[in-house]
């Protein structure tokens, strides 16, 4: 039989061979030949051939294949099943219906295809173009599985593509077989039963396989390209993130980009169009979808500087749970793809409603960086749910929904909804955070020049060098919780040969602590050159601290070095000293700054050669390992003899959370140098 090319491409039937016939026998035909018996004549010669054809399809010929190949997607019978005696060419599948092969043959399990024809002799061996998942399909010819496509776990199971299968060198009556699989955890498959068979020469099959593949990589370039920049700029914020961690917005921003929407789109992307297994899609796309939803709304409130509300905590946690419940009875199709998406594009929906409501709301309330986030921020939330709406609309046969989960031509590229809107977002949040990066940069650029000041109000607060004192050994040791602390020590020398050694602690830490420690020095500095002792001037101190009432506090302790060997103390909230090892017995009093009405008693030690007296702030005491437990007096009490580096040194090891200051004196009796 031969065929009538209609363009590039043969599609012979019994009906078409019928059309020509009848047309033939209409324009031959005498005028005055009953017009009935040429009719009657054809139906009965098509009738007689119809059933021969069904079983053998159209015998192809190259000459008739104007581009060297032919379409064979009719006339394949079908049966549900495995058995490998249907490979056979032998084998009686006259009960088989007879189909089209089109994405309506998605039944899951085993199914087998077999076609009769009649193979040209040609000077090159034929080939076949099979598009279907790879994974999901065996070819037999003649009942001999030809190399190539082969039944593969479900778990390497690709989209549909091409793939070439090549056949030996042979010719005349042939019976093709498709043994195919179609896995259940393939619900997802984009036409998992979709079978496209195009028959010819290897040159011809060869070159459709190319342009199928190199349309298939057109389609996936632009998105590719958006996404790669998407996983840069991720990278870019960890790695910003990493030199100021106290930005948590960029933490956030960029497990978004990196994880949540790089990667995520990128396994989708590649296993959309058959280049990797699907199970990408369903083991990484999908939980990373729910990774991203939580990512923005981590962003989103550190970016305004705003906490996370229990309502909020419930609902990521809710994000959390349903993958972890749910992604393996849809993987196993216990649940339906249509029930899938609904839930996901309503767990979606509302993180897409009330964060554009929250950042509106901050913002009228003053928060002015709330207001750059109204924008973008919904974009990428809403396409994921028109995504799930463009799937449902393809099960349903809509086609204004279906738009939503197909791609626009662009050029010689194409462009799906959700990839414009990660682009336009990308961008967006690009400006957003580059305005973000300028603020913080100034910000940095004044705190830089407050902490050099406070570097050196820290000097006044700490001496650099001690006074020389007759008789006397001295040492300090001094070490900030942070860039600037709040303790204090000052050697003050009196008029009559006395000297003041005073040590402080401000309540709290950082500048505002040196500050208010700054003030301390310069009220202690003007009253002690009128020779007051520790009770007198403690009192005036305590009342200049009140007339400069910031909320805070300071504990201190005055000593008085006599010339005598005598040493007057009056403590104010501060620790006591240890003498030799020994903690001194001192009568306390409120610390500066509280009361107007507080009392500092007085206390007279007298000191032998070789006496030692240690002076420490609370940071010594408090200091806590990583297990919570605190350094204590008794540590305390049995390092107080040793050099003050040797103490500040083992409180720091142990744990340092406050400021550690350290003063030690020893009487020598002898004029000796300080240190």
């Amino acid at each position: 039989m031969s065929l009538i090319p209609p363009g590039n491409k043969i599609r012979m039937t019994a009906f078409t061979w019928f059309a020509a016939r009848l047309r033939l026998t209409l324009a031959s035909a005498a005028p005055k030949l009953c017009m009935r018996r040429h009719a009657i004549a054809c139906l009965a010669t098509f009738f007689t051939f119809y059933p021969a054809c069904s079983r053998a399809p159209a015998q192809t010929s190259p000459v008739a294949w104007p581009n060297g190949s032919v379409d064979i997607n009719s006339g394949w019978r079908a049966q549900d099943g495995d058995n490998l005696a249907w490979a056979q060419p032998g084998f009686d599948d006259s009960s088989w219906p007879i189909i089209t092969l089109n994405a309506a043959n998605n039944t899951a399990g085993w199914r087998w295809y077999r076609l009769g024809t009649n193979l040209p002799a040609t000077p090159t061996p034929l080939a076949l173009l099979i598009t279907a998942g790879r994974g999901t399909f065996e070819v037999y010819l003649n009942g001999q599985r030809l190399p190539g496509p082969g039944i593969q776990s479900d778990l390497l199971i690709t989209y549909p593509r091409s793939q070439v299968v090549y056949f030996p060198p042979s010719s005349g009556a042939a019976t093709i077989a498709l043994r195919t699989w179609i896995p259940p955890t393939s619900m997802f498959f984009a036409d998992r039963g979709a079978l496209r068979v195009l028959l010819g020469t290897q040159s011809a099959i060869y070159d459709a396989h190319r342009a199928e593949t190199s349309t298939r990589f057109d389609k996936l370039v632009a998105g590719l390209a958006i996404y790669l920049l998407v996983l840069f700029a991720g990278l870019s914020l960890l790695l910003l993130f990493w030199f100021q961690p106290h930005h948590r917005e960029y933490l956030w921003l960029g497990i978004y980009f990196l994880l949540g929407d790089g990667l995520n789109a990128v396994c989708f992307i590649l296993s959309s169009y058959g280049f990797t297994p699907f199970c990408l899609v369903w083991f990484v796309s999908t939980p990373a979808n729910y990774l991203q939803l939580i990512a923005m709304i981590e962003f989103t409130f550190s970016f305004v500087g705003q906490r996370v509300t229990r309502p909020v905590r419930a609902y990521e946690a809710l994000l959390v749970l349903w993958p972890l419940c749910f992604l393996l009875p849809a993987w196993f199709g216990v649940i339906t793809r249509n029930f899938y998406n609904i839930v996901e594009a309503g767990l979606f929906l509302p993180a897409s409603i009330f964060v554009p409501v929250l950042l509106l709301s901050w913002y009228r309330r003053g928060n002015r960086e709330a207001g750059w986030l109204i924008f973008p921020s919904p974009l990428p939330l809403l396409t994921l749910c028109l995504s799930d709406v463009g799937v449902l609309g393809e099960s349903m046969g809509s086609r204004r929904l279906a738009i939503f989960d197909q791609q626009l031509p662009v050029g010689g590229f194409a462009i799906s909804f959700f990839e414009a809107a990660d682009l336009l977002f990308l961008l967006a949040i690009g400006v957003v955070m580059f305005f973000r990066f300028t603020r913080v940069s100034r910000e940095q650029a004044r705190s830089a020049a407050e902490l050099q000041a406070a570097r050196e109000i820290q000097q006044r607060l700490v001496p650099v060098s001690l006074p020389r004192i007759a008789g006397y050994a001295l040492q300090a040791a001094y070490l900030p919780a942070q860039e600037v602390g709040g303790d204090f020590y000052q050697v003050l020398e009196q008029r009559d040969g006395a000297t003041l050694i005073v040590i402080g602690d401000v309540s709290g830490k950082g500048l505002k602590a040196a500050m208010t420690g700054t003030l301390a020095i310069g009220a202690l500095r003007s009253l002690a050159d009128e020779d007051l002792g520790p009770a007198v001037l403690l009192n005036r101190l305590n009342r200049e601290m009140l007339r400069a009432q910031d909320g805070g506090f300071i504990t201190c302790l005055c000593a008085r070095l006599a010339t005598n060997a005598t040493v007057t103390v009056a403590n104010a909230g501060h620790l006591p000293p240890f003498r030799n090892g020994d903690e001194i017995t001192l009568e306390s009093a409120l610390p500066l700054g509280l009361t107007s009405e507080a009392v500092f008693p007085e206390t007279t030690l007298c000191l032998a050669p070789g006496d030692s007296l240690t002076f420490l702030s609370d940071g010594v005491v408090e200091a806590r390992n990583p297990t919570g437990e605190l350094y204590g007096f008794d540590r305390t009490r049995a390092i107080s003899t040793q050099s003050a580096q040797q103490i500040a040194r083992a409180a720091q090891q142990f744990g340092q959370e406050d400021d550690i200051t350290v003063l030690t004196l020893t009487f020598t009796g002898a004029e000796v140098p300080h240190a």
